[in-house]
């Protein structure tokens, strides 16, 4: 929720309208309740910026005036024109129309008034799959393939990247420019809707660019909304169903990456946190994405027999602390999101290619000399690449050798030397009469 307009982002899965063109009462009260609701408490207007909303005194406080709000307006039907809801469906409209067949569908404006369904055209699993198998495929082959940026953009990766930017780029927009209340749904609403959802709230909230607030925000909107990592990964031994595969949330931690080289000073965090996080998502070391859902972790006691990734990646850890990173600021983010403006992440994708810090055995060579850690006659110094600049130093340092002149005009010699020799008769001349003159 937005402090200062009173803005909110809410998640839900599709209708089910299929192709009966069903409707339900309650459903369509509700959505339509989400814009009267903001508008009966349009915010506090707060000055130095927008507050967090991931700490506890800004929550109570919001609260607070919530409630006042509500006492306030008790009674009222109408205390505020409410702005136009934004329906954001993550589907295409042909893929959220065929979706009928198995009795979803997506909202017909007219059976919800003052709202507006706005359709994006994210792909579905199945889609991000085969990309990202063509980006394997892609980046597993020779070093330096001749054909090499025309492979990557035959994956279409990048321009799936760019199209979940600017979805989370419509959202905030909305909320923070328009103050309009914005709905975001797919289809089952836990794979591209969280990628969306989560986005945004990172480019309107720098408290979720922390790393306090990152975890807030991967706790919330991925853990406990179940999204289903044990499937989405392949955490299970024996897996019932291949099609269930797809790096979804590997896809959205590339997006933040992507945020983060355009804007390398607003978060807490570096690009190392985002890797581990990566690497652990499918280590199966840590219990904190294992499972589909709180509930099966719970079941099968999984936060008592495992330990939390966040013990890791924990807030004291200077690993993972950004230099760069400059705290107090308040700016909404507003990034670049076309194609070109994005990377391939190296650093998940090429490991191999990417810069990586120096080692116990690239630092020995640099030590001082009788430091204990270094061995002269071992294999330190065995390894360095002996180099003589000249073969003979003795006569290269022997100055008795008269240097080699040359003109750049071959005729000139002669000239050259006549000059030379008349002037040299001047001077023998000169030095004969000097005692002559001085008698005189």
């Amino acid at each position: 929720r937005h402090v200062r307009n009173g803005a909110v982002i809410a998640r839900c899965s599709q209708p089910e309208i299929s192709w009966w063109g069903w409707r339900n009462a309650d459903d369509e009260y509700l959505v339509t309740s989400i814009a009267k609701a903001c508008a009966l408490n349009p915010g506090v207007k707060v000055s130095g910026g927008m507050p967090h909303n991931g700490g506890s005194d800004s929550s109570e406080a919001c609260d607070a005036d919530f409630d006042s709000s509500l006492t306030a307006c008790s009674g009222v039907e109408n205390a505020g024109t409410p702005q136009k809801l934004l329906i954001l469906d993550a589907r295409s409209y042909t893929a959220a129309v065929a979706n009928r067949a198995k009795g979803g569908g997506c909202e017909c404006e007219e059976y919800y008034p003052n709202c507006e369904v706005v359709f994006m055209g994210m792909a579905n699993i199945h889609s991000i799959r085969n990309s990202f198998q063509y980006l394997r495929a892609v980046c597993s082959q020779v070093p330096d393939p001749s054909n090499w940026l025309s492979a990557l953009e035959s994956t279409k990766w990048l321009q799936h990247l760019s199209v979940m930017l600017k979805a989370a780029v419509l959202v905030s927009s909305a909320v923070d420019r328009e103050g309009r209340p914005v709905l975001v749904h797919c289809s089952d609403g836990w794979d591209r809707t969280p990628q969306i959802v989560a986005l945004a709230k990172i480019l309107l909230d720098p408290y979720y660019r922390t790393m306090e607030g990152f975890q807030v925000l991967v706790e919330s909107d991925w853990l406990d909304f179940g999204h289903k990592f044990g499937d989405r990964c392949g955490h299970q031994e024996k897996v019932e169903d291949q099609n269930e595969q797809c790096p979804v949330f590997l896809q959205w931690l590339d997006a933040v990456h992507q945020l983060l080289k355009q804007f390398p000073c607003l978060f807490e965090f570096n690009e190392a946190f985002l890797v581990k996080l990566v690497q652990h998502t499918y280590s199966c070391l840590y219990g904190t994405f294992l499972g589909n859902s709180p509930c099966e972790r719970e079941m099968h006691n999984i936060y008592k027999r495992t330990c939390s990734v966040w013990s890791l990646l924990r807030a004291g850890n200077k690993n993972f602390h950004n230099l760069l990173y400059m705290p107090g600021s308040e700016q909404v983010l507003h990034p670049v999101c076309h194609v070109r403006a994005l990377h391939l992440w190296t650093a998940v994708y090429l490991p191999a290619s990417s810069p990586h810090p120096l080692g116990q055995d690239d630092m020995d060579i640099y030590l001082p000399p009788g430091s204990q850690n270094q061995e002269f006659s071992g294999r330190c110094l065995d390894r360095l690449p002996k180099t003589r600049s000249m073969d003979d130093l003795l006569s290269a340092c022997d100055s008795s050798s008269p240097l080699t002149r040359t003109s750049s005009d071959p005729n000139l010699n002669n000239h050259c030397q006549e000059v030379r020799v008349g002037l040299e008769a001047r001077h023998v001349t000169a030095e004969g009469a000097e005692p002559h003159l001085g008698e005189g």
